[in-house]
């Protein structure tokens, strides 16, 4: 009868009680990473809020994140607490770090306003809404008003009047368009420009034609600018009664080959 050897019979041995004993330092490992991650993912005490924000906005910051704690800071749903926060329409962008022992980091940068908006709302330049937790230096700020739903298309309106106005010393103060379209402009040398409902962009460039041309120096003696003829621009001129600024109004010139004779010349 053929033995094995002792030793092929304790090796035999060892790969059983092998087997038998890795469950057990199995579960012992993750019994001690589990140990070790509740001792690291300590609570969160320390909620650090940096930008350029308000105090009203720093309070509501904090609020938003109170709402996830209490959270280890490993436990801590940081995407969702992001998406949280820029879901608030005053805040453009925000990343949320964590900081070992205890701290979450987050960096906020509000939207930048560039206008107001109806009443109590301000836009950005991408047009969006922007609802303030608090009104601050926006007195300043043109005022832009349209339908609701068009907030875009009146910001683009803006961007595309202020490049053709600005250079030529002129500032909107406020600009509205209407259910139609049609597009009113007040600047804040109180100048009325009319430009209509369609062909922004030809329509400006006529006004700026006439206002770097035969009105250079001129503008403050406008009162009105009606730019929505096809070939010309009416003037009104603010030193006539308003009977003959009427008048005036419904004058066209080409610019062009009429240009030598214009801008319309006040009736007294």
């Amino acid at each position: 009868m053929n033995r094995r050897p002792a030793r092929e019979r304790l090796s035999g041995f060892g790969r059983i009680f092998g087997r038998a004993l890795l469950p057990g330092v199995l579960l012992l490992s993750a019994w001690g990473a589990a140990v070790a991650w509740k001792r690291l993912d300590v609570p969160v005490s320390v909620v650090e809020v940096s930008g350029e924000l308000t105090a009203a906005e720093r309070a509501r910051a904090i609020e938003l994140v109170a709402a996830f704690l209490p959270a280890g800071v490993f436990e801590l749903d940081t995407r969702t607490l992001q998406a949280r926060l820029v879901a608030e329409s005053w805040i453009d962008a925000a990343a949320v770090r964590r900081r070992w022992p205890d701290t979450v980091a987050i960096r906020i940068a509000p939207e930048v306003p560039v206008a107001r908006w109806q009443g109590d709302a301000l836009l950005s330049s991408r047009g969006a809404v922007i609802e303030p937790l608090e009104i601050i230096g926006v007195d300043s700020l043109p005022r832009l008003v349209g339908p609701p739903g068009t907030e875009q298309e009146v910001m683009r309106d803006f961007l595309i009047v202020t490049g053709v106005l600005r250079p030529l010393g002129m500032e909107v103060e406020t600009l509205v368009r209407d259910a139609v379209g049609e597009v009113r402009v007040t600047t804040r040398r109180n100048v009325e420009i009319v430009l209509g409902p369609d062909r922004l962009g030809a329509r400006l460039q006529r006004l700026a034609a006439v206002l770097s041309g035969r009105l250079a120096g001129r503008v403050d003696e406008v009162a009105r600018l009606d730019a929505r003829y096809d070939n010309g621009v009416a003037v009104a001129w603010r030193d006539l009664p308003l009977d003959a600024r009427a008048t005036a109004q419904l004058s066209t010139v080409a610019i062009g080959e009429a240009e030598e004779s214009w801008p319309v010349a006040p009736q007294r």
